[in-house]
């Protein structure tokens, strides 16, 4: 009879997780694909009115889950505003966008491969402030296939 082994629950309680920023962003790591049998990696985020990245694809599954505030979405050519309970999920490839439109806000953001969850690592070093250095950004983006459209 083969042993299986049962792995550990993860449980992060309010505040707690690694956390780094990009651009301006704040990410809190909830999950990774250590904790989750490689399926995804989850992340908390918090960011301010008028921020969030240009028109850009990536190929990996990104999906939104809104807790605080409101943003617009930008999927293609069509935009939602999304506001708390709001669940999106954007295939990978697909050109997609975020603005913050309320003071604050703060929503889940849950990207699949697990291994995506390195890009995001590899920006907070490289595009940790408000402003973006396009010489120090570009090479990370080349190498995970991210690529601004606007």
């Amino acid at each position: 009879m083969q042993s299986s082994t049962i792995r550990k629950p993860t449980i992060i309680a309010p505040g707690e997780g690694n956390q780094f920023s990009i651009l301006g962003g704040q990410f809190t790591v909830k999950a990774t694909g250590e904790d989750t049998n490689q399926a995804w990696t989850i992340y908390e985020f918090t960011d301010t009115e008028g921020n969030g990245p240009p028109l850009h694809t990536h190929p990996w599954e990104e999906a939104f889950y809104i807790l605080e505030g409101e943003l617009n979405i930008q999927i293609g050519t069509e935009t939602i505003l999304a506001s708390p309970g709001f669940f999106v999920n954007i295939p990978h490839n697909a050109p997609h966008a975020f603005k913050i439109r309320s003071a604050n806000a703060k929503f889940l953001v849950l990207v699949s491969p697990k291994g995506a969850k390195t890009f995001y690592e590899e920006m907070g070093q490289v595009a940790d402030s408000s402003s973006l250095n396009m010489e120090k950004v570009q090479p990370v983006l080349n190498k995970y296939g991210l690529q601004f459209l606007a």
